[in-house]
């Protein structure tokens, strides 16, 4: 059997105390090209609220898993199938020198933890450009994120052999080992493909395969806007037909359009937030952890995870803070 998912179908104690120094290269980036490919037809989405100077809100506690998930190691695969509103940003292919720093910074300003999925080839040599992104990795965990293994030259596994599957994923983790002092246990394959033997295959090694219900589009565009449009449809999608009404987000950070794209991503869940909170309705939560959505693995290694839910009293918890600070937010809007 051949799974590939479509990018465009498709987290006690505080997660980490202090906010890093961002990187002073935030400024040097192009904007985004003008001419945008629209992928998907309609109208465009209303532009979303975004504050001139982002406020960091203070993280609701999770306790953390760390940055190589060792305690999310043999899992089911994970497909970020949710009924609750949590969504996790992930980002795919880099390091990237042109995107990644300002990305880092982006987060940063939005006080949001992310899962980035490494292409170690990016890393494996000391060329000046690997040099670089081997130092952009490191920053990666400096800032509190986590990272998982993509491989090391973004395969598509169910088109190699045995050994040269566990050669991809091998070799991937003996670089972030040697850059970061330790493999991973978070693993994303290219492009979604899997199949039966892959997913073995992967199992024999403690992987835990993450994938993704909540695609952007974004390897198919130039534009942000595109970009936030693709995820409100999917999204949108996703609840109708399959009542997830959150889950994990596929960005790739090596794409400058898809860095502009996350604040609107935010912007625009945020200002959902404020109607959802006059409706009294459950608001978005932005996780920083995909142990929310993790479920060990038993004798299948192809077993999908059961749809996210939080133990009763965590999501309560998470919800009245995530209250009172919607509501401080929406206050400030609306006085402007």
């Amino acid at each position: 059997m051949l799974l590939c998912v479509s990018a465009l179908a498709g987290g006690a104690g505080a997660a980490w105390a202090t906010r890093p120094t961002p990187a002073t290269a935030s400024g040097q980036f192009p904007r985004p090209m003008p001419d945008a490919i629209d992928v998907l037809s309609g109208r465009p989405e209303p532009a979303p609220t975004l504050d001139p100077q982002p406020d960091v809100d203070a993280p609701i506690p999770e306790p953390p898993t760390g940055t190589f998930a060792t305690n999310l190691r043999d899992g089911m695969v994970v497909t970020g199938a949710t009924e609750r509103r949590m969504i996790l940003f992930t980002f795919d292919d880099g390091p990237d020198p042109r995107n990644t720093p300002r990305l880092l910074d982006v987060l940063d300003e939005y006080g949001i933890r992310a899962v980035f999925f490494l292409t170690t080839h990016r890393l494996a040599g000391h060329s000046p450009w690997q040099e670089t992104n081997r130092e952009i990795a490191r920053e990666i965990v400096r800032r509190g994120h986590l990272v998982g293994n993509h491989t090391a030259e973004h395969a598509q596994l169910p088109l190699l052999g045995n050994e040269e599957v566990l050669a991809q994923v091998e070799r991937a983790d003996a670089t972030l080992e040697e850059v970061l002092g330790s493999r991973a246990y978070l693993m994303r394959p290219p492009g979604g493909a899997r199949s039966d033997r892959v997913d073995r295959l992967l199992a024999s090694r403690g992987y835990t395969q993450v994938l993704w219900n909540l695609g952007t589009g974004d390897f198919q565009v130039r534009d942000s806007e595109a970009v936030l449009r693709t995820f409100t449809r999917v999204l949108d999608r996703r609840a109708r037909e399959n009542g997830e009404r959150g889950g994990i987000v596929l960005l790739h950070d090596t794409h400058e359009w898809s860095v502009d794209a996350v604040p609107r991503i935010v912007g625009w869940l945020r200002d959902q937030n404020c109607a959802l909170l006059e409706q009294e309705e459950e608001l978005y939560d932005i996780v920083g952890e995909p142990r929310w959505f993790f479920a060990p693995r038993g004798d299948d290694a192809s077993a999908e995870a059961p749809a996210a839910e939080p133990p009763p009293e965590v999501f309560a918890e998470r919800q009245r803070r995530l209250r009172e600070q919607t509501r401080r937010r929406c206050d400030r809007v609306a006085s402007r």
